[in-house]
């Protein structure tokens, strides 16, 4: 048979295994998409979105295969499994998804598969982009880019949360303060605070402490585990004041209605403070947006008039 032959033999054949794998890989990753979403439906948590359920198994593989790569390296310096290169940003990216609540589902290895995912999609675009600007620089800003858009996403995800604690606490404290002093325990106020904040995030984080205390552990310990959580500054300061009147033994009344009074000046002052800085971010897109036209619309016919 002749090469062109061949060649018309062969190119449908390639096409249909080309074909057959990538939905193989798509159809597996959809099955691992619809098990994890049982998984976290059993748990009572959200689903994953269907961006989430075919990434996590691509983010899930690149992180395995970047720990084994590191693993060999290792052994090859002679390095312990504790001293390895990845037990840090291990800690890092679980202290920041457990701010997060875990978004999507995703875990601390998860999280660095995405960023290297990121990482390689950045170099790949970067190369593309410098065939076409012939500029090299252009590499290392889509590279950095890539390894930085899953770190910002979960600084997103933090800042949002955070902002709903926020705005939560002061009711909460509120509520808490008048159930203490109508002389409910304290784990029941706690009950009934979340039966009424709902399914807020504040709601869920004092349910979990709720669900500590009645586990067996101590109110200490259980507020401790709420300020770890959550890392925040308002919610560090309320539970450090718990703590101490516990350890004290001081009537949790007065104290909730202090950090209640001190609460509100504290988002009366940031307020202030976002008021303050309000004219100085409209500087930016006055002058690059407005003031150009606004000259165009003054200066233009001028121009025109001198020009003819």
């Amino acid at each position: 048979m002749s090469e062109s032959s061949w060649q018309v033999i062969l190119w449908p054949l390639a096409a249909g295994a080309s074909v057959g794998c990538i939905g193989y890989v798509l159809l597996s990753m959809a099955l691992a998409g619809r098990d994890e979403t049982r998984r976290l439906r059993a748990m009572g948590r959200p689903a994953t979105s269907l961006f989430f359920k075919l990434l996590r198994p691509v983010a899930r593989w690149v992180a395995f295969y970047v720990g084994g790569v590191s693993a060999r390296i290792e052994m090859a310096l002679g390095r312990t499994a504790e001293k390895s290169y990845l037990v840090r940003p291990r800690i890092w990216a679980e202290k920041r998804l457990r701010s997060a609540a875990y978004p999507e589902g995703v875990t601390a290895d998860e999280m660095l598969g995405l960023v290297a995912l990121g990482g390689l999609v950045g170099l790949l675009f970067g190369l593309a982009l410098n065939l076409r600007l012939q500029f090299g620089p252009v590499v290392l800003l889509t590279l950095g880019l890539g390894l930085y858009l899953p770190l910002l996403w979960v600084r997103g995800r933090i800042r949002r949360r955070q902002d709903d604690i926020r705005r939560s606490l002061p009711y909460a404290l509120d509520l808490l303060t008048l159930s203490v002093e109508a002389g409910l325990d304290f784990t029941q106020a706690l009950t009934r605070i979340v039966r009424k904040l709902g399914n807020g995030a504040l709601a869920v984080e004092l349910g979990q402490t709720v669900r500590d205390i009645h586990l067996g552990r101590t109110r200490m310990q259980a507020l401790r585990e709420l300020s770890r959580r959550v890392d925040l500054q308002e919610l560090n300061s309320l539970v450090g004041a718990l703590i101490q009147a516990d350890e004290l033994g001081s009537s949790l009344g007065p104290i909730l209605r202090i950090q209640a009074d001190q609460l509100r000046i504290r988002r009366s002052q940031a307020a202030e403070k976002l008021a303050m800085e309000a004219p100085v971010k409209i500087l930016l897109p006055l002058i690059l947006f407005i003031f150009p036209t606004i000259f165009i619309m003054i200066f233009g016919p001028i121009a025109l008039k001198l020009l003819h």
